[in-house]
C-alpha cells in the first residue's frame, strides 16, 4: 500500500463508509491513523473524532480521551482546517480542556472569520457584549445576519428591543427577515408575519401574515404552548375574504422553501 497521505484517508473514508470495500472501523481507524501522523488534517480531525467521547469513540468500539482528541484537533485546526477550528474554539469555550478560556476561544473565533463563519462571528459579538463592548457586539451580530444567519439576526433584533442595539435600517431588516424566512426560518417567519399584519414598514398583507403565521401556529401547537403566531391567526380570521384566503392557502403550500415573499 502506498504511504500517501490522501489515498490512506481516502481508503479509511472507504472503509468507514463499506463503500467500494467491506465495512471495516478498525482498517478505517488505521489508514486515518497512518494519514494523520504523515500530517495530514482531514485525517488528523477524524483521528480526534475516534477518540471524542461526544464524537465517534463508542462507534469504532475504543475508549474516549477528550486529550487526545483535543491534541489530534489542534493539529488539525493549526493547518487551518475548518472543522477542527470550529470544535478547537469550543472546547475553549466550554472548558473542555481545563476552565474555560474566552481568550483562546476568541483567537480562534477571529480565525474563523475568513471563512465567512457567521457562528464565529455570532460568538464573538455575544463575547463583545459579555465585556460590555457594545459597538463590537453590534458588528459582530450584524456581520453574521447581512450574511444570512438566522439565529444572528434574531440576538440583533433582540438587542434592538431591549434598547440595546439601534434599530436596523427598515429596508435592510425586511430583506434579512425575508431571506430568513425563505429559508424556513420561524423567528424570521414570526416576525415578518407580524409586520405583515401591522402594516409595520411594509404595506399591510393579511394573506401573506395569515400564510406565514399558520406555517409557525403549526409549531406552536405541536408544542401545546399556542404563542403570537396563534393568536396572530385568532386576530385575522375573520378579516380575511374568500380570495385572501385561498391566496393565503397558496402560500401555505410552498412553505417555507418556495415561499415567495416579492
Amino acid at each position: 500500500m502506498s504511504e500517501d497521505r490522501e489515498s490512506l484517508f481516502t481508503l479509511g473514508q472507504q472503509y468507514f463508509s463499506g463503500d467500494d470495500r467491506p465495512k471495516d472501523l478498525r482498517a478505517a481507524l488505521d489508514c486515518f491513523q497512518r494519514s494523520a501522523d504523515l500530517g495530514y488534517a482531514p485525517a488528523q480531525f477524524e483521528v480526534g473524532l475516534a477518540y471524542d467521547p461526544m464524537g465517534q469513540a463508542q462507534t469504532y468500539g475504543i475508549s474516549g480521551d477528550r486529550a487526545v482528541a483535543f491534541q489530534w484537533f489542534l493539529k488539525a485546526a493549526e493547518q487551518g482546517y475548518r472543522k477542527a477550528m470550529t470544535l478547537v474554539a469550543m472546547a475553549y469555550q466550554m472548558g473542555r480542556q481545563g476552565p474555560p478560556d474566552r481568550e483562546k476561544a476568541a483567537e480562534w473565533y477571529t480565525r474563523l472569520v475568513p471563512f465567512d463563519d457567521t457562528y464565529a462571528m455570532t460568538q464573538l459579538g455575544l463575547f463583545a457584549l459579555q465585556g460590555e463592548q457594545i459597538e463590537a457586539g453590534r458588528r459582530w451580530l450584524g456581520a453574521a445576519a447581512e450574511l444570512g444567519d438566522a439565529h444572528a439576526l434574531a440576538l440583533y433584533r433582540h438587542y434592538v428591543d431591549a434598547g440595546v442595539f439601534p434599530a436596523l435600517d427598515p429596508q435592510k431588516e425586511l430583506a434579512l427577515l425575508e431571506s430568513a424566512a425563505k429559508r424556513g426560518d420561524r423567528a424570521a417567519m414570526l416576525a415578518l408575519g407580524l409586520k405583515y399584519e401591522k402594516g409595520e414598514g411594509v404595506p399591510a398583507d393579511l394573506p401573506k401574515a395569515y400564510a406565514l403565521l399558520s406555517f409557525v401556529s403549526i409549531y406552536e401547537e405541536a408544542k401545546g404552548r399556542p404563542g403570537e403566531a396563534t393568536e396572530g391567526l385568532e386576530r385575522m380570521k375573520d378579516k380575511l375574504s374568500a380570495d385572501e384566503l385561498k391566496t393565503a392557502d397558496e402560500l401555505i403550500q410552498v412553505m417555507p422553501e418556495k415561499l415567495s415573499l416579492d
